[in-house]
């Protein structure tokens, strides 16, 4: 049976709307909205300059003493675009093998979401490197944060080296409620979010999940599992024994993942229908942080 010569947009709405299927319901179980702040650009990029902190109140004797912020560090994303596609031949349509086709647009929104998720855990998997550096000029965990622009000998330490255990969970927790800003000041830091990789997961899960102090004879209270408000386990973290206790607040106002053009499926307009026609996705993002105030690492060798 013959088809119409514009077969290649007939078959675009079927196939766009397994695309969508797939995309949404990856994106239910996607980490990133778990995680970051999600920001719409409209913009080539974003830049996003750190402001310092206020000294405390004074009494009031008749004037009102106005603070200047201090300029902290710049941080600037710029979007980069990402694309792929596949092709369909007329004749798959003429011989009515859909069982082939379809499974093409469920497969690009699989691979897209894919590099997202891999591209968001790429902080993580990259947060001890020195290639990698946020706008202070240190990786995102590092022994060596500069407080402001203007003392940078001062430094604040958010890298350890300690396995995941209760004792480790409670002794890096009160390391982060100690972080200070430029000025030296105690800042309100509530680190309520483990993130770890599956290869941890029984030992996570026997934390989260004792009613009394794991790994001891004693009638003690499990206090990590009272603070610890989530537990995320990320497939796609490489390393199996780095973790990471978040202040999930904090984590959403500096940790960005910013969309410049949505995840989309299209008809490629270029191509030619006469026997093959070509379908691609494309997106444009960027991704990275702006403090580092929110976490804290630990590189366990």
């Amino acid at each position: 049976m013959a088809i119409s010569d514009n077969w290649a947009e007939l078959l675009e709405p079927g196939l766009r709307e397994i695309f969508e299927v797939q995309r949404e319901a990856l994106a239910a179980a996607s980490i990133i909205p778990v995680l970051f702040n999600e920001i719409d650009s409209s913009k080539a990029a974003e830049h996003f300059l750190g402001a310092g902190g206020m000294s405390d109140w004074s009494e009031y004797q008749g004037t009102i003493p106005y603070d200047d912020l201090d300029k902290l560090y710049k941080t600037t994303l710029t979007h980069k675009e990402f694309v792929k596609g596949f092709t369909v031949e007329r004749k798959f349509v003429d011989d009515d093998q859909y069982g082939f086709i379809t499974p093409q647009p469920k497969n690009l929104a699989l691979s897209a979401m894919r590099t997202r998720e891999k591209h968001a855990a790429s902080i993580f998997n990259n947060a001890f490197s020195t290639s990698y550096l946020g706008g202070d000029a240190a990786a995102l965990c590092s022994d060596s944060h500069p407080l402001a622009p203007s003392h940078a000998a001062d430094v604040q330490d958010n890298k350890g080296t300690s396995a995941v255990s209760y004792s480790e969970i409670i002794a890096t927790r009160n390391l982060m409620r100690a972080y200070v800003d430029d000025r030296g000041e105690l800042m309100p830091i509530n680190p309520d979010t483990l993130l770890y990789p599956p290869e941890l997961f029984e030992t996570v899960e026997t934390i989260r999940q004792s009613q009394l102090k794991p790994g001891t004879g004693n009638n003690d209270a499990n206090v990590a599992g009272g603070v610890i408000k989530n537990w995320v386990q990320w497939d796609y973290l490489t390393d199996a024994n780095n973790w990471f206790l978040i202040d999930s607040q904090l984590a959403k106002q500096h940790l960005l993942w910013i969309d410049r053009v949505p995840l989309e499926f299209m008809l490629d307009p270029d191509a030619s229908y006469l026997l093959k026609a070509n379908y691609r996705g494309y997106m444009r993002y960027s991704y990275g942080w702006s403090d580092y105030r929110w976490v804290y690492g630990h590189s366990v060798s």
